[in-house]
Formats: C-alpha cells, sequence, structure tokens
C-alpha cells in the first residue's frame, strides 16, 4: 500500500509534497490540469517573502516546479472521480485506476462562481471565461474585454490583460470596488481600463464573434464609452457593453466535490484537508503554503503511529 495521495497540486499541495518526500515517505500528487492552481492566473505575487519586487504567478509556479522535479515528486495528471475510506485505508480513484493509501491530503482548492443569468452557459469557453490562464494563451492584441466584478481578483486580471494591449470595461455592482486601494489606484492610472461602477449583469448574447453583454444600472452615473451603447427608449438605466471576451470575477466557492461536508465533520485520521479548500476567502499563496506543510507534519505524525496528533 502506498503512503500518501496528495490531491491537488497548487501551493499546498507543492508544499506538503516537498515536506514529506523529504521525510522519507512515498509521495503521490495527484492533478487534474495544470501545477501551480489559482496561483497561475495572478498578474503579480507581491507580498509571500522572498521576492521584495513581487513575483508573476506564473514564474512562482515554474520554480515551484523546479522543487518538485529536485526531490523527483513528478505530478499525476489525472482526474480523481471519488475519494472513499477502507479499513486503515483510503481508496482513491481515478478516470483509469483505483489505488491505496495509508493518508490522503485533499488540496482541491477553490472554484469560481457564475452569474447565472441567461447565456453564460451557451457562451462558456468561446467568450465566457473564469480564469485569465484560460484566456491569456488565444487573445489577440486590441481586443476589448469585459470584465465583471470588482474584487482583487478582476483588478488584477484587468491589469494583467492591459500587459497583452488589450481594452478593458471592469463592472462591479457596488459604487466602488472591494479590491486593495492600491489596485484601485493603478487600473485609474491606465487608460484602457475604464471602471464602471452600479452594474448588474442582466443577460449575455452573441453577436458575430462578439460578445453582448446587458447590465442595469442602479444609478445614472454617465459613465458611456465608445463600445457601449444605452437604450433611453424607456428610460430604463439598461446598457449594452460589446466584447471579443469576457471575464467572470465575482468570486470562488470551495472546490470539494470529491468529499461530502459529513466526510469531512467526522473528522477521520489519515485524512487531511489543506489551502484554499479550507480557508475559504483567505485565498494568500504564504496561507496556503503554511498550511500544507502543518497538514505534512500531520501525516507525518499519523503515519509513525501518532494517531492522537492535532490537526
Amino acid at each position: 500500500m502506498n503512503d500518501v495521495a496528495i490531491v491537488g497540486a497548487g501551493p499546498a499541495g507543492i508544499a506538503a509534497s516537498i515536506f514529506l518526500k523529504r521525510a522519507g515517505f512515498d509521495v503521490q500528487l495527484y492533478e487534474k490540469n495544470q501545477v501551480g492552481g489559482l496561483l497561475l492566473n495572478a498578474y503579480s505575487v507581491e507580498n509571500y517573502p522572498g521576492f521584495p519586487h513581487g513575483i508573476k504567478g506564473n514564474e512562482l509556479c515554474k520554480l515551484f516546479k523546479l522543487q518538485l522535479e529536485k526531490w523527483s515528486i513528478y505530478p499525476i495528471f489525472k482526474e480523481i472521480i471519488k475519494v472513499t475510506r477502507g479499513k486503515n485505508k483510503f481508496i482513491l480513484k481515478t478516470t483509469k485506476d483505483i489505488k491505496e493509501f495509508k493518508a490522503i491530503l485533499i488540496a482541491t482548492g477553490s472554484k469560481p462562481k457564475k452569474l447565472g443569468i441567461p447565456g453564460e452557459e451557451e457562451s462558456i469557453k468561446r467568450h465566457i471565461f473564469y480564469e485569465i490562464k484560460d484566456l491569456i494563451p488565444i487573445i489577440k492584441p486590441e481586443s476589448n474585454c469585459i470584465i465583471i466584478g470588482g474584487g482583487d481578483m478582476a483588478f488584477d486580471y484587468a491589469l494583467n490583460l492591459t500587459e497583452n494591449n488589450a481594452n478593458v470595461d471592469l463592472y462591479f455592482r457596488s459604487q466602488r470596488p472591494k479590491c486593495l486601494p492600491l489596485l484601485e489606484n493603478r487600473a485609474k492610472k491606465i487608460a484602457t481600463i475604464k471602471l464602471h461602477p452600479f452594474s448588474i449583469p442582466l443577460q449575455i448574447d452573441e453577436l458575430k464573434n462578439k460578445t453582448v453583454i446587458q447590465f442595469q444600472i442602479k444609478e445614472n452615473k454617465n459613465i458611456i464609452h465608445s463600445n457601449n451603447e444605452q437604450n433611453d427608449s424607456n428610460n430604463t438605466n439598461i446598457i449594452t457593453s460589446t466584447s471579443n471576451y469576457t471575464l467572470i470575477a465575482i468570486g470562488r466557492l470551495p472546490n470539494n466535490d470529491l468529499i461530502s461536508k459529513d466526510f469531512i465533520e467526522e473528522n477521520i485520521s489519515g485524512l487531511y484537508i489543506a489551502g484554499d479548500l479550507r480557508k475559504g476567502i483567505y485565498r494568500q499563496v504564504g496561507i496556503a503554503v503554511g498550511d500544507g506543510i502543518y497538514k505534512a507534519m500531520c501525516i507525518e505524525e499519523y503515519l509513525k503511529g501518532n494517531v492522537l496528533w492535532k490537526c
């Protein structure tokens, strides 16, 4: 039987893998998509120690991958479809095989929230995106992009897109965005980023290989730009905005599809949860790395027979 399965190769899973491999355990790191998780979306990481001038998220991911390779940890790119418990073991089922482990760490991170408005589902992967890492490889210079959301991630996406020579219209519901003031100030200094407060998305349509989104404006702030058309016929405060691509960044949800809430609350020895899946809104690289190492220490003690180790 294998020692440890770690599901999710984001910062938490990577940190835990390295710790346990150094401790002499057999570690198998599973990842569905790309190594790095949500960090791949980060335009600039400025609060992670060791990088006084900041570092782009994808560059930090490259360093993480180099460290995995140094310890001969090679992620297994398979989708995990089920995790169950047997007698003194955990059973991990992928799309291709079934394996047994003495302990398991779930570090599957978070998944994006959806708007839940008409036309959204039909446009996904053609014009609607939830992660900037999926858009950057295909975006063309001078593209018009809509971002919906007013938090750190939305503004981080906007700054990233302008480096790819995109024009960005950023829509959010409130009068002021909820992002860090420094991100708002940076965005305001860039002419190709336009901010649209009081904007509630109503519907998404496709027209001539573009997206057309209707917004209800809660208060008339007369914020109208060249790619927008205002419908004043019935004084309804509805505007439409047309773009090549749309990024939705309205928040994240725990990616806990593999395990039920009851499974988590049982506090089962040998089963651990780390990173954004456990920390909710506190999505920081440093928190995820620290939590991954902490849970790896718990696993180490568990595998040594110290089952009363508290985590």
